[in-house]
């Protein structure tokens, strides 16, 4: 009886040690005290950090909402992109105004392309909108690299790599368009 004491309390001096938190399993197959297994649950950052389910789902949204923020982001993509070509076409046009552009071009692609992947997309929306994105993505990558580009052949490359990704993207876009029952664009 008395060994058992005394192996109860080492085994209760190592749990207050360590804090509570068991680091084997029990001997024997019993049961760990429900004590310690609240302390354990209740100390976990996991047990913690875990927000409850919400009662009820977002509602999905219609083809109409859809159309509508695809088009709002268009939009704007669109008008970023008119500016910054209007901008270039003021300036001297020397490789510094061309990254400048390049650098424009680039921003208002990584903009379009968080929009588009906060958009709610569901079923074949959500398969075209990753093909957009993929392609644009790709237009995005190739115009921060003219951004840096040393000399005008570099510069070239760059955009022309971006401009061959563009027009995939374009046509994916009108896909994804024309699904959601908007008219397509003409691409340039």
């Amino acid at each position: 009886m008395r060994r058992s004491l005394t192996a109860l309390m080492v085994v209760a001096g190592l749990l207050v040690a360590c804090g509570g938190q068991a680091t084997t399993p029990p001997q024997g197959g019993a049961p760990a005290p429900a004590a310690v297994a609240a302390s354990a649950s209740a100390s976990s950052p996991l047990a913690a950090a875990t927000p409850p389910p919400s009662a009820t789902p977002a509602p999905t949204p219609t083809i109409k909402q859809l159309a509508a923020a695809y088009l709002k982001v268009a939009t704007a993509y669109n008008t970023a992109n008119d500016k910054a070509w209007a901008t270039w076409k003021k300036s001297a046009q020397t490789l510094t105004y061309a990254k400048r552009l390049a650098r424009a071009y680039a921003a208002a692609d990584l903009a379009f392309i968080r929009a588009v992947q906060k958009i709610p997309w569901y079923g074949d929306y959500k398969t075209l909108a990753r093909r957009v994105l993929t392609y644009d993505n790709q237009a995005y990558v190739s115009e921060r690299l003219a951004t840096i580009s040393k000399t005008w052949g570099e510069w070239n490359d760059g955009m022309d790599a971006a401009d061959k990704a563009g027009l995939k993207a374009s046509a994916a876009a009108n896909e994804l368009r024309i699904a959601l029952g908007l008219p397509p664009v003409p691409v340039k």
